[in-house]
């Protein structure tokens, strides 16, 4: 586990004993496919770490979307990747569905102690939030990709039914 957690997008660049604090928070979990970590709207309370497997964030999609199926994919979490940031954030809510596409192993972080150990160590909760942001910033802008491709997709059809080839 120290491996894989200290080379992780949420300790990358922490020093050996920053690390170590961290380590003592975190509780190694093992999470069967197709079970569910969390659902949108429900309370944050833990972050993880996915040491191995896989785990599918989900969207819920509205219907009047017009898409057909109530869970959009924005985006896959492997070794190395964290989820459940919301955890760290009010109003500590999730915001996606996070689901186990393979078996997995997470180390999964009280929300609640990491704001504690921030609260403590205020380098350590700037550098933790700083490395959260960073995750953060990065999904948002491979979704608001996503979305304009989908958009620019739908307008080139729009148009086509507009004008048909002669």
């Amino acid at each position: 586990m120290e491996s894989e957690l200290a080379h992780s997008e949420l300790l990358r660049g922490f020093g050996p004993i920053q690390i170590e604090r961290f380590q003592d928070l975190a509780t190694i979990i093992t999470v069967e496919a197709g079970s569910e970590l969390f659902k949108s709207g429900d309370y944050a309370q833990h972050l993880y770490v996915a040491l191995d497997g896989e785990v599918e964030l989900h969207m819920d999609v509205p219907e009047w979307w017009g898409i057909d199926t109530p869970h959009r994919k924005v985006s896959t979490a492997k070794a190395g990747q964290i989820l459940g940031w919301s955890a760290l954030v009010e109003p500590f809510v999730y915001s996606l569905t996070a689901v186990c596409v393979t078996d997995a192993t997470l180390a999964r972080f009280e929300g609640s102690q990491l704001a504690d150990l921030s609260v403590r160590d205020p380098h350590i909760g700037y550098r933790l939030l700083s490395q959260v942001l960073k995750v953060v910033s990065g999904r948002f802008h491979t979704l608001a990709e996503a979305v304009m491709a989908q958009r620019a997709v739908q307008v080139s059809q729009a148009a086509s039914r507009a004008h048909p080839a002669d």
